[in-house]
């Protein structure tokens, strides 16, 4: 379960902190011709397709929250559209040169539905199309749980500080995320949102058999968009490009 039912322009804040947005543009740019197809599966608030539309591409972004999807609505983009879906219950006829799922996203999913939303992806991906999966892998969680953090976020004179509780449930292998977020405005108001989300605890092995038992084929893993290695010693994410049967569409 996850909520993210809070203004988009925090979550916009919050993420310079998180990712390198010049870096997974031109990792995902590389993967398609131009003016290529896109899909964004778990798209927050449009920040890459955004960027992807700039540059030529079709782009449409499937998120769950209600207000980041209104969010990236308003923030417009030169060719980008917008579905407010669930992963799991998302459908179109349309196919995609180039489909992605960044930011632990496959993580949220619940374990029962990592199969069917994999085998969705597929197909709609057009023959020799790429799907790129970045999550979050066992020694993630390890390395970094804490019990209790605080953290504060700054940007357009906006200051976020986010509380935030883990727990775990080791009978699922999730783990749950519990987060308190109290905003400053410009003007000096205070607000304050409560946020959850619920993780899967993948590894390496589960993810690569489900892409094969789909129908897909691995073709690169990095431990990064700037296509580093994936490090031996599993620590960090795992960004994995599976690709369709057929000729390649780049």
């Amino acid at each position: 379960m996850t909520s993210f039912e809070f203004p988009g322009e925090y979550y916009e804040i919050m993420r310079r902190g998180f990712r390198d947005l010049a870096a997974e543009t031109e990792f995902l740019a590389s993967l398609a011709p131009a003016g290529a197809r896109v899909l964004d599966l778990g798209c927050g608030t449009g920040t890459n397709l955004r960027e992807l539309g700039a540059r030529g591409f079709s782009c449409l972004g499937v998120d769950q929250s209600a207000r980041f999807i209104d969010y990236a609505r308003n923030a417009g983009g030169e060719g980008v559209e917008y579905v407010h879906d669930r992963a799991e219950a998302f459908a179109c006829d349309d196919r995609f040169d180039l489909v992605y799922s960044l930011f632990m996203t496959l993580n949220y999913l619940p374990r029962a539905e990592l199969r069917p939303v994999l085998g969705k992806l597929r197909d709609l991906l057009r023959p020799g199309g790429h799907l790129v999966l970045e999550f979050g892998h066992l020694l993630n969680f390890v390395e970094s749980y804490q019990q209790h953090t605080v953290a504060h976020h700054r940007g357009d004179g906006v200051l976020i500080t986010r509380l935030a509780r883990q727990s775990i449930n080791p009978h699922a292998a999730s783990w749950r995320n519990e987060e308190t977020l109290l905003v400053r405005e410009t003007d000096g108001r205070l607000a304050m949102y409560d946020n959850f989300f619920d993780q899967a605890v993948l590894t390496g092995p589960e993810v690569r058999e489900l892409l094969a038992d789909v129908g897909l084929t691995i073709t690169a893993e990095y431990g990064g968009f700037r296509k580093e290695p994936a490090p031996g010693h599993g620590r960090g994410p795992l960004v994995i490009v599976a690709t369709a049967a057929g000729e390649s569409s780049k």
